[in-house]
């Protein structure tokens, strides 16, 4: 037999032994709708399938039976469109009230990168534009190719969708700063001066409501609390300490997610709380009944992720994003610019495996993929313990050089001490094909025959997963694919255009732990040249930096 022959006979052999559709994922490019040079997948409809294993073993195509919601950008916000105050931190209204300077001052104090002017100037004019100027809207939403615009709104988000695809966000107005929208309403909400919402079951909503507009001459100095609403009701949540007002700083809270505990009679609420010293810390909100609206509310500070740990401000603030039935929540706390962790002041991400614990403590994700300082933004988790959200995926030093590449990640965490034993099972089954572990999710879009519609994408970012497996994100694009499959690979030789555009995960029908393929790295570093990415990679870093006051 030839050599030829016995190469030829190899590659057949170890062709059959591989799966016939490696990869986990098929990435699934979603149109917006709506104009826009950027667009970003923000949220994906919950849902399951017949199988545990999601769509995994049940085929969900191209994942048509759960709506993607998203939203465009031309520019980066002035300051988040979601966030109840500037930078999710300035509570004292400070930096905002500075203009230009108080915008460089953040980077340099809280982000402390080198480029801080740039960093600047690319927002200061999107405030100037939104404050001063034009009202031209920036921020457009849509679901699954169609707009989402309420009457009289300028800027909108979406911030999740409930179990019927209907959009949960805020929109501006040319009177109010944010006002919430749901399926759900309420007069009293209504009759707020700012509102926010954050997710709802389709009965009840949750979010935040302000004490005024935060438009003209009450741009500033407004403070917000966390609120519960249905149709008929409506429970402002009391701070947990302080006051509403003390000296230059305004209390501020946010309930951003819930889960109705009807066996134990409780209503769990994750968020942040105003606590002493104006702090807004990472929260757990307890209500004690099944009925929110009609409950008695408390709340526990997350330990390990508040602002002041033994006398210092370790930490410039905490929220707590994302609570599932397992009483499983997650979060995330921004690291003080005076106290930076292993040269960055990042956004770390941590996990609460039981909110009704006695005692609540975060713990930080770390090993593997989460190095120690890691920072990122938390996506969220599905009621099988999957956890999605970016990371950084380079490690070099932040303070005085430049920020770090992220990139989209999902965490399958495994059993919590609230897992209900009858789904273990399946829990143990999905873990598995993660190799029990996280991964960047470019590395489960490598390979099989979806290799040449994946390698278009590189996933920047995982804002959402349901039960199905389905994933809402943002990709970076490069049309017609990337030079190679590495993480790090060039679009045309460095000279393509690349653009961000939203795009569903859709697991492929049959795939396992076998299919993973993970992307290697280029020996060579490239930068990327293309004309698309502008603030894409780079702005969403910064815009989620907690701090109380300015460390100097």
């Amino acid at each position: 037999m030839s050599s030829k022959l016995q190469l030829t006979t190899l590659a057949v052999l170890v062709s059959a032994a591989l799966p016939a559709q490696a990869a986990l994922y098929k990435v699934v490019e979603v149109a917006p709708g709506v104009s826009g040079n950027e667009v970003y997948g923000t949220a994906i409809q919950p849902g399951a399938t017949t199988d545990p294993k999601g769509c995994f073993v049940d085929d969900c195509a191209d994942g048509a039976s759960y709506k993607l919601a998203g939203e465009t950008r031309n520019r980066p916000d002035g300051f988040s469109y979601r966030e109840e105050v500037p930078f999710a931190m300035d509570n004292s209204f400070g930096y905002i009230e500075d203009d230009y300077d108080g915008f460089e001052d953040y980077c340099f104090y809280q982000l402390g990168y080198a480029t801080c002017e740039y960093w600047a100037s690319d927002r200061w004019s999107s405030w100037y534009n939104e404050t001063y100027s034009s009202n031209t809207p920036n921020s457009l939403a849509f679901i699954e190719g169609s707009a989402e615009k309420p009457s009289g709104a300028i800027n909108t988000v979406i911030n999740s969708l409930d179990p019927s695809g209907k959009p949960v966000g805020n929109f501006s107005t040319s009177s109010k700063r944010n006002e919430a929208f749901s399926a759900v309403t309420n007069s009293t909400l209504t009759s707020k001066a700012q509102s926010r919402a954050w997710a709802s079951d389709g009965t009840y909503t949750v979010g935040s409501t302000s004490s005024k507009s935060g438009i003209g001459g009450e741009r500033y100095y407004y403070s917000s609390a966390p609120a519960i609403w249905s149709a008929s009701g409506f429970v402002s949540i009391p701070r947990a300490g302080g006051y509403e007002v003390d000296g230059d700083y305004y209390a501020q809270g946010s309930m951003r997610d819930f889960y109705i505990d009807s066996a134990g009679g409780k209503t769990y609420g994750v968020g942040y709380n105003n606590y002493s010293d104006q702090h807004m810390n990472a929260t757990i909100f307890i209500g004690n009944s099944a009925t929110p609206t009609s409950a008695s509310w408390s709340s526990a500070l997350i330990y390990n992720a508040q602002v002041d740990i033994s006398g210092d401000n370790i930490n410039s603030n905490s929220v707590a994003t994302n609570i599932n039935k397992n009483l499983v929540v997650v979060g995330q706390a921004k690291r003080s610019g005076g106290f930076p962790q292993n040269g960055a002041a990042s956004n770390r991400l941590f996990i609460v495996p039981d909110a009704s614990a006695s005692s609540i403590n975060a713990s930080f994700f770390y090993g593997g993929i989460f190095f120690d300082g890691a920072g990122g933004e938390m996506g969220g988790i599905n009621n099988f313990n999957e956890i999605v959200g970016r990371i950084d995926s380079e490690n070099h030093r932040e303070y005085d050089g430049k920020q770090r590449r992220q990139r989209a990640f999902i965490y399958p965490y495994g059993m919590t001490p609230k897992t209900d034993s009858s789904e273990e099972t399946a829990i143990t089954a999905r873990r598995a094909i993660f190799k029990n572990k996280a991964w960047l999710l470019d590395d489960l879009t490598n390979g099989g025959s979806e290799s040449s519609n994946n390698n278009q994408y590189r996933i920047y970012d995982a804002s959402d997963i349901n039960d199905a497996g389905v994933i809402s994100a943002t990709a970076v694009k490069c049309s017609g694919g990337y030079d190679s499959t590495s993480h790090n690979a060039y679009c045309g030789d460095g000279n393509g255009t690349e653009k961000v555009v939203a795009v569903k995960l859709v697991p492929i029908a049959g795939a396992d732990a076998s299919a993973i393929q993970p992307r290697s790295y280029d020996s060579t570093a490239t930068e990327r040249q293309g004309a698309g990415l502008g603030f894409g990679t780079l702005t969403i870093l910064g815009l989620f930096g907690f701090m109380r006051k300015r460390i100097k």
